[in-house]
């Protein structure tokens, strides 16, 4: 059903007038290495004013009328607004940079949650699939929006007994059939993974289809939330982004030119995805930003085998407990909340009741010390800091951390082997831009890895090296071994 070929896009701009979807300076043509983005449709730049300003600031919408405006384009995009903006006010006179719109699409044709809701109410179909399939979450609703007009753009108008149509169901015969996204890549393209922080993830076609299209082209609105924005999707990604998005007063979606950039007619106009780790990129957009500084990679962990305690940690973490490893300016950093609560035990002070609740239901509660901790389950990093084991705590914390990158690195093949590779790739098994990001994803992630376990061996040489350390561990010594005070040993034990 999904392999019927994407309309031509020089069908779009039919659609696009049809939904009011205004393409005030862009147009969409294929794009070198990118297939189908949004260029320049003639050479455009901001305009700059001065002005007296002797109290006030005020920023003005894409058109100059002074409507509020509400930044789509995270953080940087804000920041590339109003530190121009307001930033160069000085002595009583500011700089106003006056936006140039490129493209503004209705809030009508936003898909979000509150777009599913207003839906159910004129599609009982839907309604009822929602009711039994839904409700779960705003992703799980718009994949099942999504592929309910997949099926119906593929199957023709289907009467009163369907679902109702929807700008959406035409939109949609204009996306790609395949996205690069590991979810589509074949088991043998998949096998490449091998030791990444991606291997587990994977695999049927219309549900895979759907959830590679919103992964893909999913963006974050100020007021919407997590949303699709035709027209706007077709943007690409760039680490020197050159255009930014926004949610005006009537909440419409309007791309802007940023502030002091200039583009030619013809050129590519882009935005900026964020900064997110190369797994990230690749899982959801399919190809990694080799400009971007964020090397980072997400580690799972598990519960001690061992841990009595483990499954009740894991039930009141309630997050996903995860070891997520950064780096920047030659640095690494690590970071893991449940690393706390999965190193402690009960003779450490940890205690889990089940108590009554105000409802009379029965209620799992996380008690340091007597002291109920259940709210801050991912708060033992400051819990822990005026405990006199303070250092032991964290020298457990750090081996543990130092034994899960140690095994992730051993996961990892020395190589990708091209002479295994090249008899598939003759045969068309595997394709050259999925061995190229397979390559670049497992660099990065080796490389971050090994900084990682030297940046955790020094951490631990260090604790080791602690005064209350060295105190609790002779002490150990002492009572399992039964020797005087004075007479244990120099060895270092293993102490994961």
């Amino acid at each position: 059903m999904t392999s019927s070929p994407p309309l031509s896009i020089a069908s779009f701009p039919a659609w696009a007038r049809l939904n009011d979807v205004d393409f005030t300076n862009a147009e969409l043509r294929e794009t070198e290495g990118k297939g189908i983005g949004l260029v320049a449709a003639r050479d455009l730049k901001t305009t700059t004013t001065t002005t007296a300003h002797p109290t006030e600031e005020t920023t003005s919408d894409a058109n100059g009328k002074g409507d509020d405006l509400s930044t789509g384009d995270g953080k940087d995009g804000e920041r590339a607004r109003t530190e121009t903006a307001i930033g160069g006010q000085h002595e009583g006179k500011g700089i106003d940079h006056d936006p140039v719109q490129l493209l503004r699409i209705p809030h009508d044709l936003v898909l979000s949650a509150a777009a599913i809701e207003e839906y159910t109410k004129v599609d009982q179909n839907f309604r009822q699939l929602l009711d039994v399939a839904g409700h779960q979450s705003t992703r799980k609703d718009i994949l099942l929006y999504l592929l309910t007009h997949l099926i119906l753009s593929a199957k023709g108008p289907s009467g009163s007994r369907g679902p109702a149509s929807t700008p959406w169901t035409e939109y949609l015969k204009f996306l790609p059939r395949h996205v690069p996204v590991p979810t589509m890549w074949s088991e043998v393209e998949r096998a490449l993974l091998q030791g990444t922080s991606l291997e587990e993830t994977a695999t049927i076609q219309d549900w895979i289809l759907i959830d590679a299209l919103y992964r893909s082209r999913c963006l974050e609105l100020p007021r919407a939330g997590d949303a699709m924005v035709p027209g706007l999707d077709m943007a690409n990604h760039s680490h020197d982004p050159t255009a930014y998005y926004e949610e005006d007063d009537k909440d419409d979606i309007v791309l802007l030119l940023r502030p002091g950039v200039e583009v030619t007619g013809g050129e590519e106009v882009s935005i900026s995805y964020g900064e997110k780790s190369p797994a990230e990129m690749l899982f959801s957009y399919g190809f990694i930003d080799r400009d971007s500084a964020a090397h980072e990679l997400t580690l799972p962990l598990e519960a001690l085998p061992d841990d009595p305690l483990g499954k009740a940690k894991l039930h009141i973490f309630k997050a996903p407990p995860t070891l997520k490893l950064s780096r920047s300016d030659g640095g690494l950093s690590w970071h893991s909340l449940f690393a706390y609560l999965m190193c402690l035990n009960e003779e450490d002070g940890l205690e889990f009741r089940v108590l009554q609740g105000k409802d009379g239901e029965r209620e799992l509660k996380l008690f340091w010390h007597d002291q109920d901790v259940t709210a801050r389950a991912d708060d033992f990093e400051v819990l822990i800091e005026q405990h006199p084991l303070c250092q032991v705590f964290r020298l457990r914390v750090v081996a543990v951390l130092l034994e899960v990158v140690s095994t992730q690195l051993t996961h990892l093949p020395s190589e990708i082997s091209h002479d295994q590779l090249d008899p598939l790739r003759r045969a068309g098994l595997v394709r050259e831009e999925c061995i190229r990001a397979a390559e670049t994803l497992w660099e990065v992630e080796a490389s971050v890895l090994e900084s990682a376990a030297e940046v955790l061996e020094q951490q631990r040489t260090h604790l080791f090296a602690d005064v209350h350390v060295v105190d609790y561990l002779g002490s150990m010594e002492v009572s399992e071994s039964g020797q005087a005070p004075g007479a244990s040993t120099n060895e270092e034990g293993d102490f994961s």
